[in-house]
């Protein structure tokens, strides 16, 4: 529960609201209170003979405080209740009884006061009085709770709207590793699933965990001012019912933890599913995956049934433990009404025997406090859940990156010089190098194509290029600085990319080609769909740019995915360009077309190619050819065609695989 601190924090910036759902629960609190201690002292007035309206009640309480008053001050000897005492207190002003009578003839005198020609004069006016009071206590309720529920829900609903904008730029800013290992479906879990844990927590918080204690701290009061020590009696029991409550509650943390990742479990399924929905379907296996969301669904289903074995246990607890300490009330008030006694096991209850009517309002209102105790223990499970929530979103996404931006970061220049690689070493696992020791350098306008066997490191390079990791030993170095001084973000704007899964965003064509330059012109998008070639497929689609690219741009072909991606690229002008497997898509004479509209974009910006096709290789001033870790050849690809042996087998058996 440490961590919903956190969320409590946040929500205190709309501390207004939280104020109007305090008030709005007092005044609920108050007036629960009050319908409940008054309806009974009224009901008794009216069906009372001799005092069956109101001010006939008040008369007979100030009279029968006058006589115990004067009762006590009876038994004391007549000659000392003659003599004046000048300066002195009187004898019986002391005895517990007579300042108990006093003190009632005083408030009830006030109280005739206040009464007098302004309540009914009849038992039946007084009973309208009544149910109009009632009535009335509870319309009060109903508004006061409508603008509680409303204020709780504006506080709960805008608090996890900052904590999910602040979790999902963590995220964005989350390493690209971590990113890996922890999985695109319980991130995504997270910001939605467990989010709403949060927001039903803090709804339960400023709301019935609000509105119920005062509720049953109103009840309670009102049962103190007849006897608090047999309030105390009463309540001597609660405690191991809150040792129940506590004890399931932390089995109940456990199992939502097992929830949450039950859950996740669930949307990796749900993702993998529907993305891979061609392959499922080509391989006849709909049925493994059933099997396989039933087997996640089923464990989840078992997860939340013993949630609600732990949650269905609490309210038991807590009623036996009300109804022990309300059977204590009633044995020991039945007790001392019956025998007229004023202690219970040598144990002062009050100072003068309880009448029968002030224990049965004492039980009433023991009742009304059991109430909202009951409602109170329902809201464990929601605390609990919410509590653990806040717990997995604090681990998940409040580590530090490891690739973050120096102190004083240093003002970016455009690059203009040259790209250089010192002795770059790195891996993803220890003992498990990818990069064994790089040492390279582009100068600025180059075009380097970069080739290799899978796993050699060539999107390692990219990767720590464009420092999404950061190298464990070498440098590297952008017009002669180090690129670890500059903000990465400030950095990456000098690049571009361009993968062979293009990355297409939910939108239209434009849309997507803009999203390399939000502030385009016209001119200027259609410039760069022209050169990415796009332009060659808009007659074929349906609104030419206004053309929606739906789910990850599944409605376009591949090969039209990464033309867009292309212009986007080409429309950002990048002075870094990187081109991995960027036409691998295309077909052989369109990849053509967009090479000679590429060549002449490459100028005056340094560009890096990924690629196993000779076609791309064309475009190249130079290539590296990486082996298992290491730059092992670098040359024109003229040179390379004539000298470099592992350069002719790369391609070689990639051709054959081709073929």
């Amino acid at each position: 529960m440490n961590d919903f601190r956190e969320a409590i924090r946040l929500s205190l910036r709309y501390k207004w609201s939280i104020a109007g759902a305090a008030l709005s629960s007092l005044m609920i609190a108050l007036l629960f209170g009050a319908s409940i201690a008054t309806t009974l002292p009224f009901v008794k007035i009216i069906f009372t003979e001799d005092s069956n309206t109101i001010e006939l009640w008040v008369a007979q309480q100030i009279k029968t405080s006058e006589e115990r008053a004067a009762e006590v001050e009876g038994r004391y000897p007549q000659d000392l209740r003659q003599i004046e005492q000048i300066g002195e207190s009187k004898p019986w002003e002391s005895d517990p009884i007579w300042i108990s009578a006093t003190q009632s003839q005083v408030f009830y005198t006030w109280l005739q006061g206040q009464v007098a020609g302004r309540v009914p004069t009849t038992p039946f006016g007084t009973l309208q009085l009544v149910i109009v009071w009632l009535l009335l206590a509870s319309l009060l309720k109903g508004v006061f709770l409508v603008i509680s529920v409303v204020l709780v829900a504006k506080v709960a609903n805008r608090t996890v709207m900052d904590m999910r904008r602040i979790y999902f730029r963590r995220a964005m800013e989350m390493d690209s590793r971590r990113v890996e290992q922890i999985g695109t479906s319980v991130l995504m879990n997270h910001l939605s699933n467990s989010l709403q844990m949060v927001s039903a927590a803090l709804m339960a918080l400023y709301g019935r965990a609000l509105r119920e204690p005062m509720k049953m701290l109103t009840c309670l009061v009102g049962a103190a001012l007849i006897s608090w020590p047999l309030l105390v009696l009463s309540l001597i029991l609660l405690p191991f019912g809150g040792l129940v409550v506590y004890a399931l509650s932390q089995r109940m943390k456990r199992a939502v933890n097992r929830e949450i990742g039950g859950m996740s479990a669930v949307y990796q399924t749900l993702m993998e599913t529907f993305n891979g929905l061609k392959t499922i379907r080509i391989f006849n296996r709909e049925q493994t995956e059933r099997v396989r969301f039933k087997k996640n669904s089923k464990t989840l289903y078992r997860i939340s049934l013993r949630i609600s074995l732990y949650d269905s246990l609490i309210r038991p607890a807590t009623e036996m433990a009300g109804i022990a300490s309300f059977s204590i009330a009633v044995l020991a008030g039945g007790y001392l009404v019956l025998n007229q006694q004023t202690q219970l096991l040598w144990i002062p209850i009050s100072s003068e025997p309880l009448s029968a009517e002030q224990v049965v309002l004492f039980f009433v209102l023991l009742a009304g406090a059991s109430d909202p105790a009951r409602k109170m223990s329902e809201i464990v499970n929601v605390l609990v859940r919410g509590g653990q929530a806040c717990t997995l979103l604090r681990t998940t996404f409040d580590q530090l990156p490891s690739v973050a931006a120096p102190e004083k970061p240093r003002i970016l220049v455009p690059h203009h010089q040259s790209i250089r690689l010192k002795n770059i070493r790195f891996a993803y696992q220890p003992n498990t190098p990818v990069l064994k020791g790089i040492n390279l350098e582009i100068p600025f306008g180059q075009t380097v194509a970069l080739v290799g066997g899978n796993g050699c490191g060539k999107s390692t390079l990219i990767y720590l290029l464009t420092r999404f990791y950061d190298p464990h030993h070498g440098q590297i170095l952008i017009d002669g600085i180090d690129i670890r001084e500059y903000d990465p973000r400030q950095l990456r704007q000098q690049f571009a990319w361009v993968t062979q899964d293009a990355c297409l965003f939910q939108g239209t064509i434009r849309e997507n080609i803009a999203y390399g330059k939000l502030n385009a012109t016209e001119f200027e998008i259609h410039a760069a769909a022209k050169i990415a070639g796009v332009t060659d497929f808009l007659p074929r689609v349906a609104n030419g740019l206004e053309t929606q690219v739906g789910d990850m741009g599944r409605e376009l072909s591949a090969g039209q995915r990464q033309r867009v991606a292309l212009a986007r690229a080409v429309l950002a002008d990048p002075k870094i360009l990187i081109l991995d497997e960027a036409t691998s898509q295309m077909d052989g004479y369109n990849e053509q077309l967009i090479h000679q509209r590429l060549k002449p974009f490459f100028s005056n910006r340094t560009t890096i190619i990924v690629s196993h096709r000779r076609s791309s290789l064309e475009l190249a001033d130079r290539i590296v050819v990486m082996d298992a870790g290491l730059v092992i050849e670098d040359g024109t690809l003229a040179e390379l065609q004539q000298q470099s042996a592992s350069f002719a087998d790369l391609f070689q058996t990639d051709n054959a695989k081709a073929a």
